[in-house]
Order: C-alpha cells, then structure tokens, then sequence
C-alpha cells in the first residue's frame, strides 16, 4: 500500500514522534489539529496542517468523518492514528480504509477480536497460554456477585472493551464489588458505549511485563524483548523499564514464545505488544493484547537501536521485516518516566496552565519525546503529558544514574508537575534493586522525599515573568502611571 503522504491523527508527544521518523524517510506530513491546538507543536512540526474542530476530543480529534476528509483535501493516502483516541478503534480503522487510505495498524478483524478482552482471553487459551480463572458468562449485578463468591477474592472488575486501565477495579469483598459494578459499567458505557463487564482472579503482587512484537504480510513474526510496566498508578503506567529486572533469559524466550502465538493465531500484521502478569514465582498470565505503538516504545527502541514507527511505516507498505529474531539485538538498558502536569501529593490530579519556566535535561544517551514548548498553555481537555524522558546505559545502575541526573536538570514553572517524584522514585530502595511490583504505590512514601521544590520553580518563573512584564512597560513611559513604573524598574535594577 502506498504511503506517499502521512496524516497524524493525533496530537502532542505522540504527533511530534511520528513527524520526526516520517521526516527522516523524507515523507510530507499532515498534522490535524483542534481549536486549542492551533499552535501546538505537532501543527509547527508539519508540512501541512488542518483545523478539524472544537477543543474537546469528541467534537475533533474522534471524528473520523473529519480525518477522512482533511486526508482528501491534503492529497494524504495513509493514516497513523498514533495511540489513544481511535488508535484501536475498529469502526474508525474501517472508515479509514474504506475511503481507500492506508491505515497504519493491524486489521479490522484483528481489532475486533483483541479489543474485545473476552474474546482476547479465548484466543490466548487456544494457543496454550496461560490466563487467570474469570467470569464473564453473565452482567446481572447479583449474579456476579453470586459467581465471584464461587471464584474468591480479590478481583479484577474489567470492562469488556476496556483499554489503557481505564473503569477498572480492584474488589475484595462481596460489599466493595456490589459498589463498583455500577461504577465500572457506567465508566464502560461513558468509554466504550458497551456496558458488559467480567471478573478477573486479581493477583496480589503482580508484575506487569509487555512484549513487544512485529509482524509484516509475508508471515515473518518476531519479538523485540519485553517491557516492564509495573510502575504505574490506577493501572496506568508512569514510568517503564527494558528488559525487565525480573525476567530471566530462560522467562524472556517463553514470553516471546507466547506473545508471538497468540499473535500467528490471529494473522496479526503490524506492531503490537502481548501484555501479561506474572506472579513472584514467575509465572505468567496472559492479560491483554495493545495493538498499535504504546507509550513505552521508546525504551525498545533504546535497547535495540531500531525506529519502531518506521518498522510500523514500511510493514504498512507492504514491506517485509528488516530482521529476523536472531538478528534483534539487546543492548543495555533503559529507563523512562513519563513527566506530567499532576500533582503527587492530590492523589496526582492533573494541572493545567501556561509552561511559564521549562528547562529540558540533555546528555549522553539522553531523550526527551515532547510535544511542548516554553509559553504553551496545558489544557485541561487532554492528558497532562509534558514529555517522555528516557535513558540508556550499558546496565541498569547507569541507566538509573543518568536518568536520576538528567530529572535534577529538568525545571517546569507554571504548573504543577511530577518531576521532583520521579526523582524520589529513582531514589526508592525497591526500584534500585529492581525488587517491585505494580503494588509499590500502595502507600504514599514519595510524601516524605520533600517534594516541594517545584512549587518554588513556579512561583520563581512568575517572579521572572512579572519583572519582564514590568521592564516592558518601562520602556515607554508616555503617562503619569508608566513614569513611575519606569522608576520603579531602576530602583530594582540598582538594588
């Protein structure tokens, strides 16, 4: 299929990641952008850009109507949804398709049968890989409650068609499950417009560990090593690792091994990742499959010197694999924290605001994945993402070291941020030694690490933002008012 002309149907850090590869294979970009995003980076970053709507997602960057019709007038033939919005959404891959533009990702049906987590477990099972004891035959409230009494707590309550951690719940009792059901069908139906959901054995201490694969159209399937996600707060990953501290060799092939079934079982073609949980005597379960470029792709890419967004162009274009398994090397290791207008001590509530002070970390085998620049305005209508930084090092404890060094470099005013936590956390004893699990978070140790001096890099940048303000009105001091402004400014300077 040809890809001549790219459409990014996205925006922010994905958007900019995306430019930059097709940049390097020397393919014209459309960026595609919301009212609040006139001017983002991703629209500067482009060849072309194009408005698609209001600010809220819904009204712009989820119309598929609108893609479609800015890659006609474009002269675009393919589409990279990047990831989030409809990047899994089978009905907006068919609409892509069917107006004869190259959708860069798997299948429809492979979309369908993945993105039903139900169907997804059923697969898994054919093909031999293990998965946690479930119920999913029924949705009446009492019935299930009746059925977790015969599975045993705790539980996972998932939706069907649930993605990226979102309307899950963790239940350990008959009490606290009859309480989330109706949460967890209500955040189903607000996501996914389906309210089916099913319960899911919950490991207690579990390890979250993605392998990434690869597929093209002449039947060549590898993996490139695995992540560990298990870093994440509400089921949502905050930083991620590669490889992972707690899989052996002998783990990392079986691993490989199983993601690469379930994905032949499906006729899978693209870039995906096989997600699974596995317990402290390391055995592992299948949990769901991500099929699109996840957020955590850059840590692979660290440790394999490979582009996985032109790995993801050219198997769209009909190309085969540049490498067999044998081939894929892993290199070193690397580390990645996922910087955030949030607040840790508000149980991480994001933060919206002008970037009015933004110093961003460089050196060796430093990199930071941004969508953001000095002035922007962090709007409260999207994920509060400011960037991705990552590091590389020959071993773990160097990897750490340069990313410990590289967040003492980053300063961000204007709004609240997670810096200074990710700096506690490359601090915290478990994570130095490789020693944790999704658990870690349970309890709220980063309070205690002095998390305030970003507090004090806002209201500095203020300071600095309002004396320039002040120095500009000096300059011309036609009335009464600006006369005195003026002497107040050189009262300040000679001080």
């Amino acid at each position: 299929m040809p890809v001549t002309k790219l459409l990014i149907a996205n925006r922010g850090e994905v958007a900019c990641r995306i430019l930059r590869t097709c940049r390097e294979m020397e393919i014209p970009t459309v960026a595609v952008y919301s009212d609040s995003d006139r001017g983002a980076m991703h629209v500067r970053l482009a060849v072309n850009s194009y408005p698609i709507g209001p600010t809220p997602s819904r009204e712009s960057y989820m119309r598929v109507d609108k893609i479609v019709d800015v890659a006609k007038l474009s002269g675009a033939d393919a589409v990279h949804p990047g990831y989030g919005f409809f990047a899994e959404d089978p009905e907006a891959a068919r609409k892509i398709i069917d107006a004869g533009l190259t959708w860069i990702g798997p299948s429809v049906e492979v979309l369908e049968k993945m993105g039903d987590k139900v169907v997804a477990r059923g697969i898994a099972q054919r093909v031999g890989v293990p998965v946690l004891p479930a119920v999913y035959e029924v949705n009446d409230d009492e019935a299930l409650v009746a059925k977790a009494a015969e599975l045993g707590f705790p539980l996972m309550v998932k939706p069907v068609l649930g993605r990226d951690g979102k309307g899950m719940r963790m239940v350990r009792t008959a009490g606290e499950l009859r309480r989330a059901l109706p949460r967890v069908k209500g955040e189903a139906i607000f996501s996914f417009w389906d309210e089916r959901v099913y319960l899911e054995k919950a490991l207690v201490n579990p390890h979250h560990v993605e392998v990434q694969i690869a597929a093209d159209a002449h039947g060549n399937y590898v993996y490139l090593w695995e992540r560990d996600g298990s870093l994440q707060r509400r089921f949502q990953q905050v930083a991620e690792e590669a490889p992972s501290p707690f899989v052996t060799p002998e783990l990392r092939s079986k691993l490989g091994e199983a993601a690469l079934a379930i994905a032949k079982e499906i006729n899978y073609v693209g870039i995906g990742s096989v997600e699974f949980l596995l317990d402290d005597d390391k055995n592992f379960y299948f949990l769901e499959m991500t099929c699109r470029l996840q957020g955590g792709h850059a840590v692979t890419e660290w440790i394999t010197g490979e582009d996985l967004v032109r790995w993801q162009i050219s198997i769209a274009r009909g190309e085969k694999l540049p490498l067999t398994q044998e081939q894929i090397p892993l290199w070193g290791h690397a580390f990645q924290c996922r910087i955030n207008a949030e607040d840790p001590d508000k149980d991480f509530a994001p933060s919206s605001g002008t970037l009015n002070y933004l110093r961003t970390p460089a050196g060796r085998n430093i990199r930071n994945d941004s969508g953001v620049y000095y002035g922007w305005e962090m709007s409260p209508y999207y994920a509060p993402l400011i960037s991705k930084l990552s590091a590389w090092g020959p071993n773990r404890e160097l990897a750490l070291a340069r990313m410990h060094a590289a967040l003492s470099e980053y300063r961000i005013g204007g709004v609240r941020n997670n810096v200074a936590f990710h700096k506690a956390l490359t601090e915290h004893k478990p994570v130095l030694k490789g020693e944790y699990c999704t658990n870690v978070f349970r309890h709220a140790w980063w309070k205690q690490r002095g998390i305030g001096p970003n507090l004090k890099y806002a209201v500095a940048a203020a300071l600095f933002e309002e004396l320039e303000m002040e120095e500009r009105r000096a300059q011309q001091p036609s009335t009464d008012a600006s006369v005195e402004a003026w002497k107040r400014h050189n009262k300040i300077n000679r001080l």
